[in-house]
């Protein structure tokens, strides 16, 4: 229900303004004015409003004659050029000042001292005594208490490429810009530069150049935007983390083996790479100075038989290079381990019985308790 009776009175305040609007502009010439759609900005702060305008030959007299450039509030229009709208309400609206030169048709402008309550929609008006006309399309002004979360640009990381990395954030009010940095600068140089945007804006950016290693990959770095203002005595800031990755060739390459190396067991050899996209794997085998390639897997089983007796080596790559594993000695016993065990069991039986036989020799014979004891 409150959302249904806000809704109604926003329509009926659209209403409101665009039937003002109209009704002034009907026996008036057209203004046509260009500025963004929407813009942001940090409560505390300044807003600049790109803005640029057109208006008919026969009233571009009135430039001449010391226009005035107001940006009126949707929400509060019913209340502008009212007894209403007293002097101590005018005090709470952001403070407005024309940076642009209206003669040539620039009406670029900057509110200050902006708080929250100020997010609005703002319609422009240009009016002298005798004339006022007022643009049909309203910009979107969004006031924040916190920072916008910088832009973040992470090109293709390949190992030992110098490349860019850009982080950007938005400076609404150029007299109040963010300080955009990088932390960890990775052992690389960070360039600030602010920049014009297509739509007038103006954004700050750091750039980080560095060239990458391996080391760096899935590391994580912070773009910070640290802004003049402070909140609770603490500077304003807001940051982005990204994860690098960092595409290299194979740096590491060794085989486990799993599973007991006897003739008939089942055994697995598995092949691992540190490398970036992951290593493709190739095994071979070396027998007697000869290499025979077996599969392409990253893993390789067998069933062991004599055969498979030989140097087993992994050799990993991807697009960037190859690396090869240490040989991994492979020997298959003649015999399986359950006949290992049963020959073992005899050999255990026989020394057994050995040395029950060995003590029963060396044991002394015990002399008769009757005997007599001999005398000297």
């Amino acid at each position: 229900m409150k959302n249904s009776l806000s809704s109604l009175r926003m329509f009926a305040a659209d209403l409101l303004v665009f039937s003002s609007i109209l009704s002034g502009a009907w026996c008036q010439s057209g203004l046509k004015v260009s500025y963004p759609k929407t813009l942001n900005s940090t409560s505390g702060s300044c807003l600049l409003i790109p803005c640029l305008f057109n208006i008919s030959k026969e009233r571009e007299n009135i430039l001449e004659s010391s226009p005035v450039v107001t940006w009126r509030r949707a929400s509060l229009w019913i209340l502008y050029d009212t007894v209403n709208f007293t002097n101590a309400h005018r005090q709470k609206e952001p403070v407005v000042k024309v940076l642009g030169d209206l003669r040539k048709k620039n009406c670029t402008s900057v509110l200050r001292n902006l708080s929250s309550q100020h997010s609005d929609r703002y319609f422009f008006r240009i009016q002298t005594t005798t004339f006022n006309t007022t643009e049909t399309t309203a910009v979107n002004i969004n006031v924040s208490d916190s920072l916008a979360e910088p832009d973040v640009t992470v090109p293709v990381l390949r190992e030992g490429e110098e490349v860019n990395l850009t982080c950007t954030a938005p400076a609404p009010c150029p007299s109040q810009p963010p300080n955009v940095n990088w932390a960890p600068a990775l052992g690389g140089d960070v360039t600030q530069r602010t920049q014009m945007n297509a739509d007038g804006t103006q954004s700050v950016s750091a750039i980080l150049k560095f060239i990458p290693s391996f080391h760096h990959h899935e590391l994580k770095v912070n773009c910070v935007s640290i802004h003049p203002l402070h909140r609770d005595d603490r500077p304003l800031l807001s940051h982005k983390t990204v994860i690098l990755s960092v595409e290299y060739p194979p740096k590491k390459t060794w085989i486990s083996v799993s599973g007991s190396v006897w003739l008939g067991n089942n055994v697995t050899l598995t092949c691992q790479s540190n490398a970036n996209p992951p290593a493709i794997h190739r095994w071979f085998l070396k027998r007697a100075g000869v290499e025979e390639e077996l599969n392409v897997s990253h893993v390789f089983s067998f069933t062991a038989a004599q055969n498979n007796t030989g140097q087993y080596i992994c050799e990993a790559h991807n697009r960037y290079g190859a690396m090869n594993s240490t040989n991994q000695q492979i020997t298959v016993p003649g015999i399986s381990f359950t006949g290992f065990l049963s020959i073992l069991a005899v050999v255990l039986l026989l020394i057994f019985a050995l040395l029950i036989i060995y003590r029963r020799y060396k044991e002394p014979v015990r002399s008769n308790g009757n005997s007599p004891i001999p005398h000297h």
